[in-house]
């Protein structure tokens, strides 16, 4: 595809975003008086403002490239990860924050040290930082990297190290801080073009008449039994497991609950991500990645889908902001997973492994000089994203339905049964990561071709059971003697306002998840 041109007014625009993040973050610099406030934004952040930032790291440029891209290339069933998150949402906002931000953790390794034992959530944390992180960094900085590509015509590898740059200055002089800040920001930058490119493609490809006669069947058939993740079993029983894994066990996430300022708050911050899930994902990102399909057909690669429906329909002098805003989706995901490793390599792996007792000052600069060490290793993880052969989100997926699956069981195991002990999530977690290498093996070398096209559900399936089943068998048998966790968080009875309450929240949501799968099923 040819990238289109900027006009002056859409360069000033640019240049005005980085210089202005850039700022923020020196100014934020300061505000940084220890560990908390550079980790956590000193756990004073309102619930409204937590679920803003959540959303913005969220849902970023991976997901209005990548994701277009996916539902370009497996069609309408890739939206159940997106509905069913709203009742995980709902489940772990009444049911499982409390129990985790009792303790006053900065991460969920150091939670799972203190739930079960050192080992268990050194395993966590060592898998977390050094491979999940990494990889997650790396495809935000290829996504970024990609729109600058196709659309501007800059180099690829010329814009992976120049985003690159650019994520980690403000983002390790400014902390969490910075990021909260800037993602509620970066976040109206991100969707303010789509509220002019969105219904363009809609229009541009017939409407949902258009869309379902120029598409096959199954890509536009939310129940469909020919889906390439298998019959319809396979794709909620495993789109349901991975959401509940991602939600309950991805660490830049979590650290949205644990920063707001009360249990409430925290609530809060959960079930408005489930709004944009229910009522906004599905119609500015999978419908559009099928009309896509209708579209431009045969592309050759999946993440081309976006960028050409950008570069076709976005009038001249908003064709700069939609770049703008794409930066800023991917700034508001870097960020956080920048911020998310420092978090946990300086708190999980340095402080708690290699130097207990430094000052504070030391542990600071660990975080930063680590942090600068991270984002350069990621600039390798982003160039291999760029040979992804089925897109980079299925890509990412993949590797996410591998390993935290059994992270996310031992995690809820934890928090919901007081007789989950060590030994059984030790071994619980063993055994889900070893089930995991090997299907992956087996499925590189074509064994289980026979079950799906991509076995990311399937595999998500087994690992995540056969590790709750083996940390619940030991369990039993063992009967371990388990820590005397403080007393839970309690949920303020009377919130000052309605949007502050979670059960009213969590009652809408639910109410807006069934109205959006209903309006899928029988539109389309």
């Amino acid at each position: 595809m040819e990238p289109g041109y900027l006009l002056p007014i859409e360069w000033a625009m640019m240049v005005c975003f980085v210089v202005g993040v850039l700022s923020w973050g020196i100014y934020m610099k300061g505000k940084i008086v220890d560990l908390s406030d550079s980790f956590l934004a000193g756990r004073k952040v309102p619930g409204v403002i937590a679920s803003m930032s959540a959303i913005a790291t969220n849902f970023n440029t991976n997901d209005f490239i990548g994701g277009v891209g996916a539902a370009y290339a497996m069609g309408f069933v890739m939206v159940h990860s997106n509905l069913l998150s709203c009742f995980i949402l709902v489940f772990l906002s009444l049911f499982f924050l409390r129990k985790i931000r009792v303790l006053n953790v900065f991460t969920l390794g150091e939670w799972l040290r203190k739930r079960y034992s050192p080992a268990v959530g050194n395993i966590y944390s060592i898998i977390w930082t050094f491979i999940w992180m990494l990889v997650n960094l790396g495809l935000y900085i290829y996504s970024g990297a990609l729109v600058l590509h196709t659309l501007v015509g800059w180099n690829l590898y010329i814009s992976i190290v120049l985003l690159t740059i650019i994520a980690a200055t403000y983002t390790l002089l400014g902390g969490f801080g910075a990021v909260v800040a800037t993602d509620v920001l970066q976040m109206v930058l991100m969707f303010f073009p789509y509220l002019f490119l969105v219904p363009r493609i809609w229009i541009a490809a017939g409407g949902i008449s258009g869309i379902t006669s120029g598409t096959t069947h199954h890509m536009t058939d939310l129940w469909t039994s020919q889906s390439p993740f298998g019959n319809i079993g396979i794709v909620l029983s495993g789109a349901f497991l991975l959401s509940l894994s991602y939600w309950s066990s991805e660490a830049q996430m979590i650290q949205r609950p644990l920063s707001a300022k009360s249990v409430n708050d925290s609530a809060v911050s959960y079930l408005g991500v489930g709004f944009w899930h229910a009522l906004v994902s599905p119609l500015i990102i999978v419908i559009p990645g099928v009309a896509a399909l209708k579209l431009y057909p045969g592309l050759s690669n999946n993440d081309f889908a976006m960028p050409m429906l950008i570069s076709d329909l976005i009038p001249r002098g908003l064709y700069g902001v939609t770049i703008v805003g794409l930066m800023a989706g991917f700034l508001s995901s870097a960020d956080s997973q920048i911020n998310a490793f420092c978090t946990m390599f300086t708190k999980d792996i340095y402080q708690n492994i290699i130097a207990r007792d430094k000052s504070t000052e030391h542990y600071l600069a660990v975080s930063k000089i680590s942090g600068v060490i991270f984002t350069a290793a990621a600039i390798a993880t982003a160039i291999a994203f760029s040979f992804a052969k089925h897109g980079m989100m299925l890509m990412a997926l993949s590797i996410l339905a591998t390993i935290m699956p059994p992270s996310a069981a031992v995690i809820l195991l934890g928090a919901l049964w007081k007789r989950a002990g060590k030994t059984g999530a030790l071994w619980g977690l063993i055994s889900g990561f070893s089930v995991g290498l090997i299907l992956v093996i087996l499925d590189l070398f074509g064994y289980l071709s026979g079950i799906a096209e991509n076995t990311m559900y399937f595999r998500t399936i087994i690992t995540f059971l056969t590790t709750a089943i083996i940390t619940v068998v030991i369990s039993l048998i063992k009967h371990e003697t388990i820590p005397d966790l403080a007393i839970e968080e309690s949920y303020d009875e009377k919130p000052a306002r309605l949007i502050e309450s979670p059960k009213f929240l969590a009652v809408m949501l639910l109410i807006a998840c069934v109205l959006m799968y209903t309006f899928l099923t029988f539109a389309f």
